[in-house]
């Protein structure tokens, strides 16, 4: 049985990771991960469902080992052409992860980041992240940490741009404890959404420190490509905003994702 994601593995470069917003949003998390990479203690890192293998691409060119996992072998699949393109195959290791059905045996080392990106953890249910945190910790060196990019259950952004065209059911659609069925060129993906707090208060046990930062809060999401596909300069000066706004964690609830990093107790 195809995973949900294995259609879009061909084209999800082209609609997201090479598109305006998908590259600024990029960028906006990866200002951060240069800050915090010269802190860890050790090389080792763990992705989790890495997609089409572009943060893997990123960790490698700075001189990292890092185990890419995801639930779609399509998304392997392009990860490994990408790590084989770029002559990155002693730096990148592909491997398939249910984050459902996550266990610390599946690995033999430690590492020294868990990092998943773009709302990998809004793939599973609220029983299976709170799981997952607890987890996680087992697997990470001493002063370990795991940052992870999550959509929120509200977006400024989103709620005002369905608002403006009268469809009131998506407008709010983030703001529930249940499934919402999201859909990825025709396939019905299950979607949750979750909170900064929640996150903090799941993982509050294992991790003495949490670090939590808007991404894309003046950045439109990247469904909105197309209409600012002609106003580049307009999205710049949203991007500049988005900078500026980058130490104001009170924001992260109303983005279109919140990072958060969590040190290891």
């Amino acid at each position: 049985m195809a995973a949900p994601f294995d259609h879009i593995a061909t084209s999800y470069d082209s609609q997201f990771t090479r598109s305006a917003i998908g590259q600024l949003q990029r960028k906006r998390v990866w200002a951060y991960l240069e800050k915090i990479t010269p802190e860890l203690k050790g090389l080792d890192i763990l992705e989790l469902n890495c997609g089409t293998g572009e943060d893997a691409l990123l960790f490698s060119e700075k001189g990292f080992n890092i185990v890419a996992t995801d639930v779609s072998e399509e998304m392997l699949k392009v990860t490994r052409q990408k790590a084989q393109q770029f002559s990155m195959q002693n730096k990148i290791s592909s491997q398939y992860l249910d984050l459902d059905n996550f266990e610390e045996t599946l690995f033999d080392k430690k590492f020294d980041l868990v990092f998943s990106n773009f709302g990998g953890l809004n793939c599973i249910n609220p029983e299976a992240v709170q799981k997952l945190l607890t987890k996680i910790p087992t697997i990470l060196s001493p002063g370990g940490r795991f940052v992870g990019v999550i959509m929120p259950k509200f977006c400024l952004w989103e709620t005002n741009y369905f608002l403006m065209k009268l469809r009131f059911l998506k407008a709010f659609r983030r703001m529930t404890s249940k499934e919402v069925m999201a859909d990825l060129e025709g396939v019905r993906m299950k979607t949750w959404y979750y909170s900064p707090s929640q996150i903090k208060q799941w993982s509050r046990k294992a991790f003495h420190h949490a670090v939590v930062k808007p991404v894309g809060f003046a950045l439109p999401p990247s469904y909105l490509e197309n209409f600012f596909s002609s106003k580049k300069r307009l999205l710049l000066q949203l991007n500049r905003l988005d900078e500026k706004l980058d130490d104001f964690s009170v924001l992260s609830g109303m983005a279109d994702h919140f990072l958060i990093d969590l040190t290891l107790a």
